[in-house]
């Protein structure tokens, strides 16, 4: 029973605190770098749904997993609407993903899938605004990234409208991107 109480004690403080915070906004207009060093804004993708997500090249598993589910909802659109979904890879490990690293690893996975990237001041910002957070953690030898896992929808206006937890099936995310196509 000790153990239940300490774990539900958080989350009670959790969800009091952001009552108290009032109501937050997440989301919203940014603008980071591709690996052919062009700054990108998130409202130059008006009139397409955006999936966003945030992540690293080293990640051991749940990166390829989101960009392997970003490349099979791709395929699972007809062309008509795949031309209206623009899939958006964030890595938040400037350091090692460079662009001769990035451009291959996501490449490997879908050509449509955009990679952005910026400083980590730039990185942490714009996480923050999506209510994503990332933290360089210490190993043996050198350093991991522990991130957020989620995808964040966004509609053809640029608003999030939506938080797909990892491990969502592939089917129910097609149908939360078909929803918002005209």
């Amino acid at each position: 029973m000790k153990s239940v109480r300490y774990c539900i004690a958080p989350l009670v403080l959790l969800c009091m605190s952001i009552a108290w915070a009032g109501p937050q906004t997440l989301g919203g207009d940014f603008t980071l770098r591709t690996t052919k060093n062009v700054e990108v804004s998130l409202s130059s993708f008006e009139g397409k749904v955006v999936l966003l997500y945030f992540g690293f090249t080293y990640c051991p598993d749940m990166c390829p997993a989101e960009l392997l589910q970003f490349k099979q909802l791709l395929a699972m659109l007809p062309a008509d609407q795949r031309v209206r979904v623009q899939p958006i890879f964030i890595s938040v490990d400037p350091k090692r993903d460079t662009a001769k690293v990035l451009d291959p690893y996501v490449g490997f996975f879908d050509k449509r899938i955009l990679a952005l990237t910026g400083s980590e001041a730039e990185l942490h910002k714009v996480a923050g605004q999506f209510g994503a957070d990332f933290r360089y953690v210490p190993t043996g030898s050198g350093y991991t990234v522990d991130h957020t896992v989620n995808t964040f929808l966004i509609d053809p206006q640029g608003k999030l409208v939506r938080i797909i937890p990892y491990g969502t099936p592939t089917e129910d995310v097609l149908k939360l991107v078909t929803a918002l196509l005209p």
